[in-house]
């Protein structure tokens, strides 16, 4: 009797210990997003559900009047609410029986409301997943809906977004997959293309970036950088000032005086960071940036895992 007793103690304990570390693990999803951001996610839930109720109010005036013609035009209703309808068929009439097919029938603002509901979801989605990206600077995927199964009078909870944003984090801090993300952009911009004999490379208190961007050929009077490579200059720039001042929100606005229309090949650029001093274009695509001292350089070089680069060739 005790042995039975012990042993369904110990199952029961076990159950508890289970327990307790599902409710462990949802508490600390929770703590990964702050007051700030549960606020805003609630104030945009509740936003959002007053615009459904808006589109619902309206549905159900529409799909009352749609119902006298349940028999007429065999009306049947989709899964995401739209109308499925058959018009009957009349003929050529010279002389008419009745007018009915000039009557205001509601269909078309059935399927209006079924989509103005799918997109005012679709949109509240998209919200949250870029309020956690422009806020912590990570790159969640947006969520995908399916259109064709989303039922009007649906309301989405904010958490099943935010769940997906933890998701991605994949148990790291914002912090944490925001710098990984970072990196990750920066060397994809300034890797070496598949012939190229050449990769980043440090000098003292320089870094050089070989090919990194390319002007437009169109304009021969200036130098105006060429639009497939603005977010190359963006990413190398967010590196830099990520490697350098330890900041997230570097890019081309730390370079003074810069226009990406009329480039200054001549001289170099003053930078707004504080141990990255200037940056240097050239007209073959190269870009040096010169940083307050050569330890500085240094530590950026590795900072950002530009020593990883390895040249592709031919058998890759």
């Amino acid at each position: 009797m005790l042995q039975k007793e012990t042993k369904r103690n110990a199952a029961e304990g076990a159950e508890l210990d289970l327990l307790s570390s599902i409710y462990k693990i949802q508490i600390r999803n929770e703590e990964k997003i702050s007051d700030a951001d549960r606020i805003f996610c609630e104030r945009q839930q509740a936003s959002l559900y007053r615009s459904l109720d808006e589109i619902g109010r309206w549905y159900g005036i529409f799909a009352g009047e749609a119902a006298k013609y349940t028999e007429s035009h065999k009306v049947t209703y989709l899964a995401n609410g739209k109308v499925k309808i058959h018009e009957p068929y009349r003929g050529y009439e010279t002389i008419r029986t009745d007018y009915t097919d000039f009557e205001f029938k509601p269909f078309d603002d059935i399927d209006k409301l079924a989509e103005k509901n799918y997109n005012a979801i679709l949109a509240f989605a998209k919200s949250i997943v870029a309020y956690f990206n422009n806020t912590y600077n990570v790159s969640a995927p947006y969520p995908e809906i399916d259109k064709e199964k989303l039922p009007v009078g649906f309301r989405p909870l904010y958490q099943s977004y935010v769940d997906q944003v933890i998701e991605h984090l994949g148990g790291r801090s914002f912090r944490d997959t925001a710098e990984d993300e970072l990196i990750r952009r920066f060397l994809h911009a300034v890797s070496p293309g598949r012939w190229s004999k050449v990769k980043p490379e440090l000098k003292k208190d320089k870094i050089v970036f070989p090919d990194v961007i390319s002007f437009d050929s169109f304009w021969t009077e200036k130098n105006k950088l060429h639009y497939n490579y603005r977010k190359e200059l963006e990413d190398l720039c967010a590196g830099i000032a990520f490697g350098a001042d330890n900041t997230l929100h570097g890019g081309t606005s730390m370079i003074i005086r810069f226009d990406d229309d009329n480039v200054d090949i001549s001289s170099p650029y003053t930078l707004s960071i504080s141990n990255a001093e200037e940056m240097k274009f050239f007209k073959n695509g190269r870009i040096d940036v010169k940083f307050k001292d050569a330890k500085k350089a240094d530590a950026c070089f590795y900072k950002l895992k530009l020593d990883t680069i390895e040249l592709q060739n031919d058998e890759d």
